[in-house]
């Protein structure tokens, strides 16, 4: 019998978001289209809540799948224990290469890199601890597996965007009969509106106007997966 291939697994989880920054829920701007799409075509859970809204305790929940009161990041002051089960670490146990882009917020000790044992079990990494201090929205710093540095430029959302799937595309060259969990976090849901308050400063890549450069040109190269 011909043993079932397992699906590979992109969690995409975006940070600051309000619900109705979703086509879905009324907002008129198409801020979300890809997400929408999804919905529209998967599964959409018109209702659902939070059981931590502060940052560092929210993601700890939906790491360990446990109340903050369990997991033991009860605020922004607790990191996750390092004992603690986490998705990483239940999908390496089931063979999966796993990896982790983009906000951490979970690990004490600096804002930037994180070391190894508080990563949460993800093998491969490119993050931040805390992303909003030592980025900007179109100037990101992250660490990779080594804890170096690694800059990426233009909008954040699109370059973490790219870099995670440069790794899936890397991944499938490197590694075709190993399964992946990659986890794409970003704390800015939507590319900023051009016609945003007047007076507001327009961000400057290159000494050209951001909102008047077509995407291509801003990110990475785009993959079809």
């Amino acid at each position: 019998m011909k043993t079932r291939k397992r699906p590979n697994v992109v969690i995409f989880f975006t940070d600051q978001q309000r619900w109705d920054s979703s086509g879905l829920h009324g907002n008129p701007l198409n801020l979300m289209p890809t997400f929408d799409r999804f919905a529209r075509a998967h599964t959409h859970v018109a209702q659902s809540f939070t059981c931590q809204p502060v940052c560092g305790p929210a993601r700890a929940c939906l790491q360990t799948g446990q109340y903050a009161t369990t997991n033991g990041a009860v605020d922004n002051n607790y990191p996750l224990p390092k004992d603690r089960p986490t998705l990483a670490t239940c999908f390496n146990d089931a063979g999966y290469r796993t990896a982790y882009f983009g906000k951490w917020h979970l690990a004490a000790g600096p804002i930037g890199p994180v070391e190894p044992e508080d990563r949460g079990g993800y093998r491969d990494w490119l993050a931040s601890n805390i992303l909003e201090f030592t980025s900007t929205p179109y100037q990101t710093t992250l660490y990779n597996n080594e804890s170096e540095l690694v800059e990426l430029f233009g909008y954040r959302p699109d370059v973490m965007t790219d870099a995670a799937i440069r790794y899936i595309v890397e991944h499938r060259k490197e590694r075709p009969d190993q399964p992946f969990m990659a986890s794409p976090v970003d704390q800015t849901v939507s590319r900023p509106h051009p016609g945003r308050a007047a007076g507001a400063v327009r961000p400057r890549v290159g000494g050209e106007d951001r909102h008047q450069r077509p995407v291509a040109a801003i990110g990475q190269a785009r993959f079809e997966l």
